[in-house]
């Protein structure tokens, strides 16, 4: 506390010699802690900082405050406060972002001279949190610090805060920035923002998880270890404004889960938007629970602070796989699979309308840097982690966490690079897949190194591909876009293709991978991030833009000059009053005789075509009396080669028609007799019995109804028999006759 007694000068001089008593007086609380940094809003658009300060003095007192920059300027008095009847005093005053430490001033107002100077200073920047785990830890801790440090560009103007036993703040400098991790992180914040001071505040702690930080009773973590830290970090009334978010090693495990389970934390409400009150029994999924003493609402007020949501991070494989999420043994690998399903619900907690503005936009998900290290004999460890004996290890990761923060608070312009740009080339040669963000590439290509070699299928250009489940074997970098190709042949309206299953790594094989730092070959973009040379295409792009647009080609097969033919392998049954054939086909029309398109055995019924292109039917009855007699259309109804349809309706009560494309083409009435299809012929398709009179041409689909209709159109019932490729199906058909389809 620093005290300062006034000097009045009164309306009568005295004389020289008679000392002067003091009417007020006046002291100023000092800050916690010398260059105490104050956030300034950020994630709001803000620019300011409100700095409280207090003190005691007169009784009745008006108190002004004015700030004094180590660069010699300094703010005009203001009101603050008013100093009560117990002679303290609580006010604010304000202070915009600027790279100087700040020292506060307060006076009397009616007695300027009386005046208090603060013994410590405060900043006005970013006060930031990162909350995790092992990954968080990994940036500040000197254990894993196995690489120089780079050289800082500028001292005091970023700070970390930590437990160490207790709290403590570390002023990075170049002569001491603490670890290559955090002087990394240091400079991503002082390239981007060379004029505004950090404060980091390192919630983190190895191998724990949301759940066990907020249930009192697991002995885990400890929440009031969190809470110290917070107290502080913000001792001297500032917010947090930033806290940053990426925990998904442990609370992964909750996949698709996780934002049920953990939307309370954050927000004070269910996903569904009912409000919850602490301490809490969180349920999810089918039966799962766990108790929450706490939510982050304790800590942090919602007009102050936002969350900056990024990642999940890469997570590593640890044994050979199949693809993403499945090992080479064929069993899901639990761990994988529901990091991507976390990824994918922490996606939608985010973008959850109930969260009130809780988070910022999604940021960036880290997944072109290193985890893990040689062991020195030939295999790989600690792949859970950030390496720390190469600068793509933690250094690298803790550039791309502040960017993720920068960018999405805005304090970096810079759009988040997505798949959201896809080709299918017509023929199915290959796809094309890029961004609208930037030009594609990958830290292999950008650094000039040697691409892979072809030791395994999968080692291609670009990592992290799968054709219809499987790792793609040639993703390729052209001008700035990935192009994909079949497995074999070209690629058919059915194949599908993904990124960034399961780990978002793309690796296969363990530790062969690993080993040839295949990170190297993930797909990035350079889109002016700070000290990075590109930030990492999300996973899991949208289905709708990667759909595929290939057309379908129909299920349809080719007959030839002996086949296929088809004959029913039982006999019409007895009851048969109507019957109706439809025919989707393009035909070669005769140059002479006729082609059978359906008969029966004995030819109680037959459609034929002949070379005029016109259509002959004829039809008996169970008698044996003919009903219509080889009546025909005019010519030309078929055409030479041409897709058509030619649906024969035969109702026994009276009527034969033929419809073309659905236009009318014969209706022909006859004096109805039994009524009744004979029992016991059997049904003849595209030849007769003995394959003469074969139709060749490609035959999309052929259907018989034992039931007909007055219009053309199919009847309600089922159909009795259908026809329709692929050759491999027609083929295998009981029915079939003749040579093999094509």
């Amino acid at each position: 506390m620093t005290i300062l007694l006034g000097l009045a000068i009164g309306q009568m001089r005295a004389q020289e010699s008679t000392p002067f008593v003091p009417e007020t007086q006046i002291t100023l609380t000092t800050f916690s802690r010398d260059k105490t940094l104050f956030d300034s809003g950020a994630a709001f658009g803000r620019n300011v900082a409100s700095i409280p300060l207090s003190g005691t003095g007169t009784v009745g007192e008006t108190v002004q405050a004015r700030f004094l920059c180590e660069d010699g300027t300094t703010t005009v008095w203001e009101d603050v406060a008013l100093i009560d009847e117990l002679g303290v005093w609580e006010g604010v005053a304000s202070h915009a972002r600027r790279a100087d430490w700040i020292r506060p001033e307060v006076r009397v107002k009616s007695e300027p001279l009386t005046r208090a100077l603060g013994a410590n200073r405060f900043g006005v920047g970013h006060v930031v949190a990162l909350w995790g785990q092992s990954e968080v830890v990994r940036i500040h801790s000197s254990t894993y610090d196995l690489i120089p440090s780079e050289s800082l560009l500028a001292d005091d103007m970023v700070q970390a805060i930590w437990v160490d036993g207790s709290p403590e703040v570390k002023h990075l400098t170049d002569a001491d920035p603490h670890t290559a991790a955090l002087a990394a992180m240091a400079n991503v914040f002082l390239e981007e923002r060379p004029s505004d001071k950090v404060a980091i505040v390192f919630h983190a702690a190895s191998g724990t998880g949301f759940r066990q930080l907020v249930d009192d009773s697991d002995a885990g973590r400890d929440w009031s270890n969190d809470v110290s830290l917070h107290n502080f970090a913000t001792a001297d009334g500032q917010h947090v404004g930033l806290p940053a978010v990426s925990w998904f090693a442990s609370p992964g495990a909750l996949g698709n889960s996780y934002a049920e389970a953990l939307f309370p934390l954050f927000t004070g409400k269910t996903i569904t938007g009912t409000a919850v009150t602490f301490p809490a029994q969180i349920t999810y999924g089918t039966s799962g629970s766990f108790t929450a003493d706490h939510w982050f609402g304790e800590l942090y007020d919602p007009s102050h602070t936002r969350w900056v949501p990024f990642g999940p991070h890469r997570f590593d494989i640890s044994e050979d796989m199949q693809n993403a999420t499945v090992t080479s043994a064929g069993t899901v690998q639990d761990n994988l699979n529901n990091k991507q399903a976390a990824r994918e619900a922490w996606r939608g907690m985010v973008e959850n309308p109930n969260a009130d503005m809780w988070f910022l936009p999604l940021g960036l998900e880290p997944l072109a840097y290193q985890n893990g290290m040689s062991d020195g004999s030939g295999g790989w460890t600690d792949q859970s982690h950030p390496s720390g004996d190469n600068d793509d290890g933690a250094a690298l990761y803790a550039r791309l966490t502040a960017n993720a923060i920068l960018q999405a608070s805005g304090l970096a312009v810079w759009d988040m690079p997505e798949f959201d740009m896809c080709e299918w080339e017509p023929t199915g040669a290959y796809v094309e897949v890029w961004s609208s963000a930037g030009p594609v590439t990958t830290l292999r290509d950008a650094r000039g190194e040697d691409p892979l070699g072809n030791d395994y299928a999968h080692w291609t250009d670009v990592f992290g591909w799968q054709i219809n489940g499987a790792a793609a074997s040639r993703a390729e970098l052209v001008s700035g876009r990935v192009r994909l190709f079949p497995e074999a042949g070209t690629f058919t309206a059915a194949d599908v293709i993904s990124f960034g299953e399961g780990g978002g790594t793309g690796a296969l094989n363990f530790p062969q991978d690993l080993l040839a730092q295949t990170y190297l070959d993930l797909p990035i973009v350079d889109v002016g991030a700070a000290r990075i040379e590109g930030v990492s295409l999300r996973p899991l792009p949208s289905f709708a833009v990667l759909a595929n647009t290939l057309i379908a080609a129909e299920p349809c097969f080719v007959t030839g000059p002996t086949g296929p033919h088809f004959k029913d392998t039982a006999s019409l049954g007895s009851g048969v009053t109507a019957i109706q054939f439809a025919l989707d086909l393009a035909m070669m029309v005769p140059s002479s005789g006729s082609r059978t398109l359906m008969t029966t055995t004995g030819n109680y019924l037959k459609l034929e075509v002949l070379p005029s292109g016109s259509l002959r039917i004829r039809v008996r009855d169970s008698d044996g009396d003919v009903k219509v007699n080889n009546v025909q259309t005019s010519a030309g109804v078929v055409t030479n080669l041409v897709r058509q349809r030619i649906v024969l309706s035969v109702d026994m009560a009276g009527t034969a028609k033929i419809w073309v494309d659905g236009a009318s083409v014969m209706d022909e009435a006859f004096v109805s007799g039994s009524g009744l299809l004979p029992d016991n012929r059997n049904l003849l398709l595209l030849a007769t019995a003995i394959g003469s009179y074969q139709v060749e041409g490609t035959i999309h689909q052929v259907d018989v109804w034992k039931a007909a209709t007055a219009d053309g159109t199919d009847p309600v019932s089922p159909a009795y028999k259908s026809l329709s490729g692929p050759p491999s199906v027609v083929n295998a058909d009981a029915w079939k006759l003749g040579d093999d389809a094509t």
